[in-house]
């Protein structure tokens, strides 16, 4: 079209100069004319005069060039109208009035294939696409016949049977009567265009779905005025229409103490364009308060600068990691700061208070045989009990104080106290608090606390070196019989040291030979004849010589050594017996002691069998001497010990009458030997009450079949009234003291 707007261009131009060549010729001949007037006033033949030829050459000059002039301008004009229409991208094509092709620009190869010679003889109906023809013939009919020029949009199609899809006008062409017989049709493609639009609207149908329907809350907001929201987001204010959201501040939402925090992020969002994640809590329109994480970012809204914020629920996350917390700080039985909680806790006041050094105290209570009960009466009355004692220990200390649950049946208590008086009173207080009875079902259940105390800063300057302290001075109450409380003293940390000496000598004793049997004879009161031995062990520490088993015995329990060290009992034991009958002594059962835990050790059976099968010793000359306490689990222990009856060991109670185990289980036991603890023989003349209890266990284990023994036989007068009481069986320094085996060898020869 700006081709054909040009060419009219240079028509114009042509018909300017005709006009002025027109005026210059008039004017010329004008002159002329009157120049020749003379000439033919004067003389009738004047054409065959000089000036007459003159006229007619320049007459003829003046044409000349004027043809020369049109026909270059023409031949420029068409030259310039064909370059531009056969290198336009758009296509052009020239109609009669029926629609048959005239002319079309070789765009139309390029665009839809076809080559100038193949729009000979068609129509331009022909290459619209089919449903369009009816409504490109009605505007031949009625716009383009009306002179009108109209614009169109049609699918073409292409060579190889493609739609192409166009866009443009089509311009009547009249002729000099007014009668349209041309058309010029001038368009171009759209296809890529429509489709990029179609995309464009498609991208934003998902996009506005997408954020429609999305989980997360998205808000835009204008000014802090709300300007949009999606669904999500009205979920989350908690509002059914659209229309109670639209409109209202968005800072209306957010809880008051976040207020001022969340204003500031605002502020920067807006003014330096800042992104980042935050959180807060909001509130709904319930009053609901909601745990969100926020993400706002500039966008642009209608055409207004706004802030797109993305919001998403973390309430439950938020939740689970108060769980997490609560489960990292606090003991989920009792509900109680744990010693994670402890710690921190006590070294930030240590921070607080160093400055001034105000005195606090550290109280490390422990409850005293809860072990028994756990496991006598089952787990869930042990932790009905930590859970009672939990809550009286609240109720007995300040508000200032802190009570934590360092682990197991073990409390710690912070303290901000300086007086002594005050501490102690306060001890006793909790003491006296827990001996109140706790029930629990049909149970009846008593606990007592042994505490340890130590004071900031004398007793140590950090948590854990105070925690440690207490924890010392909580054993010794513990050693000086329980249910009572003793403050840390430097002399303490002597006695652990020691202690920890002893626990690391003990882990090599066994390699370093440091352990050794004496047997102690058991006497028949009767005949004075040696009936049989009790294996004890002893340890010669290379630093500290001899120590009791009183001191290292426990520390093995406590650590499990006892295990490895009771089997070395046991193999040296029956390998002594060996050796006794190999030398031609008579045989005679050897006891050896055999503690709780290693009683319930799960190889115990098996072990037993393989050091018989080992050492050659008959089954029936060992037996195995356990305390009370192995009573606790009457199932286990009944399968225990009818499993070593089958072997073909004997067993035995010793400390009978100490413990707290139900003379009913005796009922259950396969039991060989029950032996009186040294407790009771030692009451033996002392008074009326003493003599009667060991009559009655003696006329006890006579009566179920048990061989009684008495332990600690000190005088005669005890081994008196023990043959008096049918008690035949004793075992004491009054009769032996334990020797070791060459020495009983001396003694079996003198027998």
């Amino acid at each position: 079209m700006a081709g054909m707007w040009r060419n009219w261009e240079a028509a114009q131009k042509i018909a300017l100069r005709f006009v002025l060549l027109y005026i210059v010729i008039s004017i010329s001949w004008v002159l002329i004319s009157d120049w020749l007037l003379q000439d033919y006033l004067q003389n009738a033949n004047w054409i065959s005069t000089a000036k007459g030829w003159l006229f007619i050459l320049l007459s003829g000059l003046l044409y000349y060039k004027l043809i020369q002039r049109m026909t270059k301008d023409t031949i420029e004009n068409e030259a310039n109208y064909r370059l531009i229409v056969e290198n336009v991208s758009d296509l052009i094509v020239v109609a009669d009035r029926d629609g048959h092709i005239k002319y079309a620009s070789p765009s139309h190869e390029i665009l839809l294939g076809y080559e100038s010679e193949e729009y000979e003889g068609k129509k331009l109906y022909d290459f619209i696409q089919m449903e369009d023809n009816s409504e490109i013939q009605g505007w031949f009919q009625n716009e383009i016949m009306a002179k009108k020029e109209i614009k169109v949009e049609y699918y073409l199609k292409s060579k190889e049977g493609n739609q192409v899809l166009v866009e443009g006008k089509v311009v009547p062409v009249a002729s000099e009567n007014g009668t349209v017989e041309k058309m010029v049709l001038l368009a171009h493609d759209i296809t890529k265009r429509k489709q990029f639009e179609k995309q464009l609207i498609e991208s934003e149908e998902r996009y506005r779905k997408l954020v429609e329907y999305s989980p997360e809350t998205i808000f835009i907001h204008i000014d802090g005025k709300i300007v949009y929201v999606n669904n999500a987001g009205m979920r989350l204010a908690g509002v059914q229409h659209i229309e109670e959201v639209m409109g209202k501040n968005i800072l209306d939402f957010v809880v008051p103490e976040d207020l001022e925090y969340a204003k500031n992020q605002i502020r920067k969002v807006e003014e330096m364009g800042e992104t980042k994640l935050h959180d807060y809590q909001i509130t709904r329109i319930d009053g609901t308060r909601l745990f969100v994480e926020a993400l706002a970012f500039q966008t642009t809204y209608q055409e207004n600068k706004a802030v797109q914020v993305i919001i998403r629920d973390i309430t439950e996350r938020k939740r689970a990691e108060e769980r997490v917390r609560y489960l990292a700080y606090y003991d989920s039985l009792t509900g109680l700061p744990n010693r994670n909680f402890l710690f921190d806790y006590l070294n930030e006041l240590l921070i607080a208070i160093k400055k001034d050094k105000q005195p606090i105290a550290v109280m490390f209570l422990d409850l005293d045989r809860f072990k028994m009960i756990n496991d006598t009466l089952g787990h869930s009355y042990g932790d009905f009990l930590l859970q009672q004692v939990a809550s009286r220990l609240k109720e007995c200390l300040p508000k200032d104080s802190m009570i934590a649950r360092y682990g197991g049946d073990e409390y710690v208590i912070v303290l901000q106290e300086k007086q002594l008086e005050a501490i102690s009173r306060l001890s006793d207080r909790i003491i006296d608090k827990l001996a109140e009875p706790f029930f629990l079902r049909d149970r009846q259940m008593f606990i007592s606390p042994s505490i340890g105390i130590s004071m900031y800063p004398k007793n140590g300057d950090a948590a854990e070196r105070l925690i440690k302290n207490a924890d010392a001075a909580m054993y010794l109450a513990k050693e000086k019989g329980k249910n009572n409380y003793q403050f840390y003293t430097s002399s303490l940390n002597d006695r652990n040291s020691s202690k920890l000496e002893l626990e690391n000598g003990l882990r090599n004793a066994i390699k370093k030979h440091e352990f050794t049997l004496f047997y102690q004879p058991q006497i028949d009161l009767n005949t004075n004849k040696i009936i049989g031995l009790e294996a004890l062990l002893r340890w010669k520490h290379p630093k500290y010589g001899f120590v009791s088993p009183a001191e290292f015995i426990p520390i093995a329990e406590e650590t499990g050594l006892i295990v490895s060290i009771g089997k070395w009992a046991l193999e040296t034991a029956c390998n002594q017996h060996k050796q006794w009958k190999e030398k031609g002594f008579s045989p005679m059962s050897i006891a050896v002691n055999v503690s709780a835990l290693q009683f319930r050790h799960k190889d115990f059976v098996k072990t037993i069998e393989q050091i018989i099968s080992n050492t050659k010793c008959r089954a029936g000359y060992l037996e195995l001497e356990m305390t009370e306490s192995v009573m606790q689990h009457l199932g286990e222990t009944t399968t225990i010990m009818n499993e070593l009856k089958e072997i073909g060991v004997n067993l035995s109670i010793d400390d009978f009458g100490t413990g707290y185990s139900s003379l009913n289980y005796l009922r259950h036991f396969p039991i060989d030997t029950l032996k009186i603890d040294k407790s009771f023989v030692d009451e033996i003349n002392n008074g009326k009450n003493g003599e009667i209890i060991v009559k009655t266990i003696i006329d006890l284990g006579n009566s179920l079949g048990f061989q009684v023994i008495a332990e600690g036989v000190e005088n005669e007068q005890q081994a008196s009234f023990l043959r008096q009481n049918n008690c035949h069986v004793g075992q004491g320094y009054f009769l032996s003291k334990p020797l070791p085996a060459d020495q009983i060898e001396i003694l079996f020869s003198l027998a």
